[in-house]
């Protein structure tokens, strides 16, 4: 029996749970940690306490799967928290080394986020002062990234010196140093795949719209992909909590050498255009 290890992002059951659902109608034994360890939304996971326990689990193990945002950060919430430095970061990112050399034909399937931009003011899940200022950094960001693609109407330009007048630039400079982190992070991920660390990277985009700082990041990301020849074995798309399963279920084709097939069922004439009139946007987005 094959023998998986996975880190999920948080404890959720979305993310802790139904991987498990899934492994327990294949021939795969899916290991995961104590729900305990993971912490809760804004509580942190201990990170030494997460890198020990992977590298205590993938001893033997045919497959890692794991969540960058909880091995770094400890969870999706407290990656849009922390005030964790670049070289602290890292060191917690290069327990995959360590993991690899001491089992060298594991297979390490990672995923970690671009770090959402929601478009309302709320602290629920971010910053205490997303709650006061939540839409206007959003706002900011997108007419930004506009700006840098396109000119500004009149009226645009005029909401974007406004908004921008609204943030207090200690807010602003904490927001964007974290983000800067996360894309730190990003990078330094990628280049694992550069190294052989890891096999498979997905970086999903949370939340996300056309414009703002999470396209922003998806460009750079993959240009930086190409630049290093790993753009085969990562993938930028839209998504979040469903990754460990997607994840998962890569991991079983593969032990299992099962190729899936699918077949698409339009819901209507219009929707093969359609289609493609999304791919065409996705594609002018990576550019």
């Amino acid at each position: 029996m094959y023998k998986i290890v996975y880190m999920p992002l948080d404890e959720r059951p979305c993310n802790y749970r139904y991987p498990l659902y899934l492994a327990s109608i294949t021939n795969i034994k899916l290991e995961t940690p104590a729900m305990s360890l993971l912490g809760r939304k804004k509580k942190a996971a201990d990170s030494d306490t997460v890198a020990q326990w992977l590298v205590e689990a993938t001893q033997g193990a045919d497959f890692l799967i794991v969540s960058i945002d909880m091995l770094v950060h400890g969870g999706i919430v407290p990656s849009r928290l922390h005030h964790t430095k670049q070289e602290e970061c890292e060191r917690r990112l290069r327990v995959l080394d360590r993991i690899k050399q001491c089992n060298p034909t594991l297979r390490i399937y990672a995923f970690n986020l671009i770090t959402r931009v929601p478009s309302y003011s709320s602290s629920e899940e971010e910053p205490d002062y997303y709650a006061d200022y939540g839409q206007s950094i959003y706002t900011y960001g997108w007419l930004k990234d506009k700006a840098a693609q396109e000119a500004l109407t009149s009226e645009e330009q005029a909401q974007f010196e406004a908004v921008t007048s609204t943030i207090p630039q200690e807010v602003l400079n904490d927001f964007l140093t974290r983000r800067e982190t996360n894309a730190f992070v990003n990078s330094e991920t990628i280049k694992l795949v550069r190294d052989g660390v890891i096999d498979f990277l997905i970086i999903p985009l949370d939340d996300n719209a056309k414009y703002g700082f999470s396209p922003t990041e998806q460009r750079r990301l993959s240009q930086l992909a190409e630049e290093l020849d790993v753009d085969d074995r990562v993938m930028i798309y839209p998504g979040a909590d469903e990754i460990g399963c997607t994840l998962f279920a890569r991991a079983f084709s593969e032990a299992n050498q099962y190729v899936p097939k699918a077949f698409v069922r339009y819901s209507s004439v219009n929707g093969p255009f359609d289609m493609r009139i999304g791919l065409l946007e996705r594609a002018s987005s990576i550019i």
